[in-house]
């Protein structure tokens, strides 16, 4: 019983010292290098890029926008989602 009871006791200490004993991870973005999508996402928030015409929708496609927003209130929003609900049926 005693050897049961120490092994589960070194085990315990090891496990809590392995997790004391890691480093402290601290994230500093590097901002020399930029990647493809955020120079995107940057002009794209920035407006830099944007259209100086308005952009309109024609009134079909307006009126099945509109359609389909209203039929999203015939359904009831679930609580949760499985994880296949997302999938084609």
């Amino acid at each position: 019983m005693k050897p049961v009871i120490f092994a589960l006791a070194f085990s315990a200490f090891a496990t809590s010292m392995q997790t004391l004993a890691e480093p402290e991870v601290v994230y500093t973005p590097n901002t020399k290098f930029q990647t493809v999508t955020s120079r995107l996402l940057a002009q794209q928030s920035s407006g830099q890029n944007a259209s100086s015409q308005e952009q309109h929708l024609s009134g079909k496609v307006s009126t099945e926008v509109y359609n389909r927003y209203v039929k999203s209130f015939s359904h009831p929003i679930p609580e949760r989602f499985g994880s296949d609900s997302f999938k084609a049926e």
